[in-house]
């Protein structure tokens, strides 16, 4: 773009001058001649042009500068890694390949290990249940075993009794003692009718404790109480500040059988003391 500077504006106008053409008589517009201001703006708008040249001719340079230290650069890692794989493309591949086996073996051998503790934990679990004995006691003249029962047979502890009024259990009793009452009904019927609201909840709170009190004399210090209740009992949550046993409530079928095979492990870890 170094013609513009080569222009020579007087030459410009002389040349603008002739190449207009002369006027008719005719109504058409009149062109009259560019005055002193439009010449100005001429010569601002060519001075503009010539210094938008000469920056971008800088800008073009500044970028095949760049350019070049970067080809530079690319060229001289490029001979680095070269040198460091022995200039052999093969090598490269087979030193990846190996970095990227070793990685998948540690993570394989991590996920197995994993995978091996979480077995052995739950084969352990299960050798607890599988060697603890449950006492299931139902303080009621009904014989018949309930559901809970069967189902806590199910689980694969190495025994689950049942026992009633008729038949109670003679000390020391098994691993755990499962208290059932839920299904006595001994918390409800007729000893409850008539009664006020506060008088039924001393009432029940007495048959809890009473029933709370006749099964620890059955327990060995390492056995666990399971106490199967169904709604919320002061003497079930205080029970702690009367008795060093290990004790916990539960109020549905799966929260029992879940507790009581919890409890597994507490009698496993009393009995190994």
């Amino acid at each position: 773009m170094d013609w513009l500077s080569s222009i020579d504006i007087s030459h410009l106008w002389d040349l603008i001058i002739t190449q207009t053409p002369i006027p008719t008589p005719t109504p058409s517009p009149t062109v009259n001649p560019p005055n002193s201001n439009e010449i100005e703006l001429l010569k601002s708008q060519l001075e503009f042009l010539r210094a938008t040249n000469g920056q971008l001719g800088e800008s073009f340079n500044r970028f095949v500068a760049a350019m070049q230290f970067t080809l530079v650069v690319f060229g001289f890692l490029g001979g680095v890694l070269a040198f460091v794989v022995g200039k052999n493309v093969e090598d490269a591949k087979r030193i990846a390949s190996q970095l990227i086996n070793r990685e998948v073996e540690n993570k394989i051998t991590d996920l197995v290990q994993a995978e091996v503790d979480s077995v052995k934990r739950s084969l352990q679990r299960e050798r607890v249940i599988g060697s603890t004995v449950v006492d299931y006691y139902l303080p009621s003249d009904n014989t018949t075993e309930p559901d809970d029962c069967k189902l806590l047979k199910t689980r694969g502890f190495a025994k689950v009794r049942f026992w009633h009024q008729k038949r109670k259990p003679k000390p020391p009793v098994g691993d755990i003692l499962v208290l059932d009452l839920v299904n006595s009904k001994i918390l409800e019927g007729q000893d409850f009718a008539g009664l006020s609201r506060e008088d039924a909840k001393d009432k029940r709170e007495e048959k809890v404790k009473n029933q709370i009190d006749l099964v620890l004399n059955w327990l060995d210090k390492a056995t666990v109480l399971v106490i199967y209740i169904d709604g919320f009992s002061e003497e079930v949550k205080n029970l702690a500040t009367r008795v060093d046993y290990y004790y916990v409530a539960a109020n549905t079928p799966i929260t029992l059988i879940g507790l009581v095979a919890d409890s597994a492990y507490v009698a496993h870890g009393q009995h190994n003391l």
